[in-house]
């Protein structure tokens, strides 16, 4: 079934409609870029790392045609192991030593395109954000950056939690438990959380002066890099998600939510279609919500309802929130893609 019709509302009238009913909200990168431009991608953290686009290990990332500092540094030291196994320590030396410059330049490209500390975000568009996560009970964020993390702990603390508050907290990390309450989700990682050994979500608290110094000397101390899911497909996206149960775990909250979704910065790209599988069965019980074609959405659904099609619905954006403001059939495309 296809939408012959969209409804076009404002974002007040959105909340409306739901009676007050629960609301959920998912948000894309949009939401970075409206603050920070597109500086919080792994691209742009390559771009930013200090590593000469004519060197070898710019070579390695092109070779694994990949963005991800993780799996060039795995590449690098599978290699300085393979160089030993052969008996030529002096390669097997470089390698290691390169994975070391990778980890390096990862910590420099944070601290280039990051806020220091939240107070470098204007207050004003922090009590901003606050106000518009005020209308939802749950968050799903694919940002990996620590904005939502910043205007949370400091404008709607008491609004949403993490699933960290129940575990002790040891050398500054405090470990993810499942009967903690949770109402926000990090579908694809985010700078602040690192996985074990034994795959358990831990997350880097403040022990320092900022939270970036923290994120920075974990990486430098433990060898140990935040949890991104960075892979280029879908289907490779849904493997990673699936081998970390903290991600597996949001992806299967984010599957139960069963009405009145608000899409707020995502373009429904095509290696994002596996976050669409995961809201396509939403019925007419409720309505989903989008800052950008419905149309375009449904169509990334593989199972879309027909009750789906229905409930859909455009929001204009025409709002007192930071919200773009172009609005249509295939509107806020241009600020939502990256």
């Amino acid at each position: 079934m296809v939408m012959d019709k969209l409804d076009i509302l404002s974002f007040e009238d959105a909340i409306k409609a739901t009676g007050h009913s629960a609301c959920t909200l998912l948000l894309g990168n949009g939401f970075s870029i409206a603050q920070g431009g597109g500086q919080f991608t792994y691209t742009s953290l390559l771009e930013k790392s200090g590593l000469a686009d004519d060197s070898a290990i710019r070579n390695v990332f092109r070779i694994l045609a990949t963005v991800d500092f993780e799996k060039v540094m795995k590449a690098l030291g599978d290699a300085a192991q393979i160089e030993l196994a052969y008996g030529d320590d002096e390669r097997s030396t470089k390698f290691r030593e390169d994975a070391a410059a990778v980890r390096e330049a990862l910590i420099q490209a944070v601290h280039v395109v990051h806020p220091g500390v939240h107070f470098d975000i204007p207050k004003a568009q922090r009590d901003a954000c606050a106000k518009f996560l005020s209308h939802f009970h749950a968050v799903f964020t694919l940002n990996y950056d620590l904005l939502l993390y910043w205007v949370i702990l400091h404008a709607a603390a008491k609004d949403f939690q993490d699933g960290f508050g129940l575990g002790e907290e040891v050398n500054g990390f405090r470990t993810f438990r499942e009967d903690a309450y949770c109402n926000t989700y990090y579908m694809h990682g985010a700078l602040h959380l690192f996985a074990t050994p034994e795959l358990e979500m831990q997350k880097r608290i403040l022990t320092n002066n900022t939270i970036i110094d923290d994120i920075a000397d974990t990486i430098r101390q433990r060898a140990q890099l935040p949890l991104f899911v960075a892979e280029g497909t879908a289907i490779e996206k849904l493997g990673r998600i699936r081998s970390i149960p903290y991600l597996a775990h949001c992806y299967q909250e984010l599957s139960s939510v069963k009405q009145n979704l608000f899409i707020f910065g995502h373009a429904a790209s095509d290696n994002d279609i596996h976050i669409y599988d995961a809201i396509c069965h939403i019925t007419s019980r409720g309505f989903l919500y989008a800052f950008t074609s419905p149309r375009l959405i449904c169509r990334k659904c593989e199972n879309a309802s027909p009750d789906m099609l229905n409930a859909a619905k455009i929001l204009n954006g025409n709002t007192s929130m930071p919200l773009p403001q172009k609005c249509g059939d295939d509107a806020l495309l241009e600020a939502t893609q990256w």
